[in-house]
């Protein structure tokens, strides 16, 4: 039997996604050692450390850069530290899993990405979502719906006697993505950031625009206000359209994220992570339903029925138990995208999302904000792309 490598880790930045996610994720994970926090603050590494079993707190990060005894680094830190640590790290031998968006400015990503392709050392950039159990199923339907499978006829069909053809109209990509947030759930510098939500959260849905469709992108278009309420087109050279709608004026208990995508006659869906339907291949299932987070063992019923009537049980019980209502956590990858970088560290599997995929990210998402300031469309060059 394989004997498990141990990867020893530090983690740089312990704010709210580092407490929620990263480090609950590295504590259960057998491949992880936790020999450092870090953060800015003293007390909130300290508390991360007795919380999280690490060996030791520390308030530098320029520190855990050279430190011996960290072999990988995750960085969770605000997008205001990026390349700053990045490229040290990789000069230092060390490989860094970094919270996305890789960097708002490209000069810096261009750097990044030259250090990692000068020492060998890979950035993974967290675009987790690439990593949800329902996403890589959404994904994998929607390339076998590209790959040229007839379709089944739908229930409605005005002329039986005639032949399904698919000609390069049908087989464009339509897909819809829409994100339902809450101010409330945002910390001060969700509204601060004069490029607010447009960039720090829809790189992750432009990540995955750019992972679904096939061709590259030549137009966008951006309407509403960075920090939220806003929607964003994106044209792909091949006449496929994803369009990203975006609002911080919902309640958080409903569910975030909805995709929908259509081509060659069928559909495919993903909601909130937990369930995946399609309908036009006969050969695969119409529903799936896929768990919630470990720590939502309360909530018993799976898929988006199930997800209500938790919902509706657990107003009922927080109320006669007088106490807050607990949140119905969902698997968006953040675990599984950590372990896939560390079969890639060790030479099992692919980056799952290397720093090279992250720039073009990024760039449109400067983009978008561009086209909300001017009210208008942008066309895209190739060079959108480069690397």
């Amino acid at each position: 039997m394989e004997k498990t490598k141990i990867h020893r880790v530090a983690v740089v930045g312990c704010g709210a996604l580092a407490q929620a996610a990263h480090l609950p994720n590295i504590q259960r994970n057998p491949r992880f050692e936790l020999v450092l926090t870090c953060d800015r603050e003293e007390k909130v590494a300290e508390m991360c450390r007795a919380q999280f079993g690490a060996q030791r707190a520390e308030t530098d990060w320029r520190k855990v850069v050279t430190d011996p005894e960290v072999d990988l680094i995750v960085l969770a830190t605000h997008v205001n530290l990026r390349g700053e640590l990045i490229i040290p790290a990789l000069k230092n031998g060390k490989p860094v899993y970094t919270e996305k968006p890789l960097s708002p400015d490209d000069r810096e990503m261009r750097e990044i990405v030259k250090t990692t392709r000068e020492t060998g050392i890979p950035v993974c950039v967290g675009h987790n979502r690439r990593s949800s159990p329902a996403m890589l199923e959404f994904r994998r339907l929607l390339e076998k719906a590209r790959s040229g499978v007839s379709p089944t006829r739908p229930s409605v069909d005005r002329d039986l006697n005639r032949k399904i053809t698919i000609d390069h109209k049908e087989a464009r990509t339509q897909i819809l993505m829409r994100i339902n947030d809450d101010d409330r759930s945002w910390k001060d510098w969700g509204f601060r950031d004069a490029q607010g939500t447009m960039f720090a959260e829809m790189v992750h849905f432009i990540d995955l625009a750019l992972w679904f469709n096939e061709g590259s992108p030549v137009r966008l278009f951006a309407e509403g206000a960075p920090h939220g309420n806003f929607t964003l087109v994106l044209k792909f050279s091949d006449g496929s359209i994803t369009t990203m709608q975006h609002t911080r004026i919902g309640n958080f208990d409903y569910p975030k994220e909805l995709f929908e995508a259509t081509t060659r006659y069928i559909t495919v869906a993903l909601d909130q992570h937990i369930e995946v339907r399609q309908v036009g291949m006969a050969d695969e299932p119409v529903l799936q339903t896929f768990p919630y987070a470990e720590d939502c063992g309360w909530a018993k019923q799976e898929g988006m029925t199930g997800y209500f009537l938790s919902l509706i049980e657990e107003r009922k019980q927080a109320l006669s138990e007088n106490r807050p209502l607990r949140f119905l956590n969902v698997k968006k990858g953040h675990y599984q995208h950590l372990d896939r970088f560390l079969d890639c560290l060790e030479g099992k599997c692919p980056n799952p999302c290397d720093a090279e995929s992250a720039v073009p990210v990024n760039r449109l998402a400067m983009k978008f904000l561009e086209s909300a300031a001017s009210g208008l469309p942008i066309n895209l060059g190739p060079e959108i792309m480069e690397v």
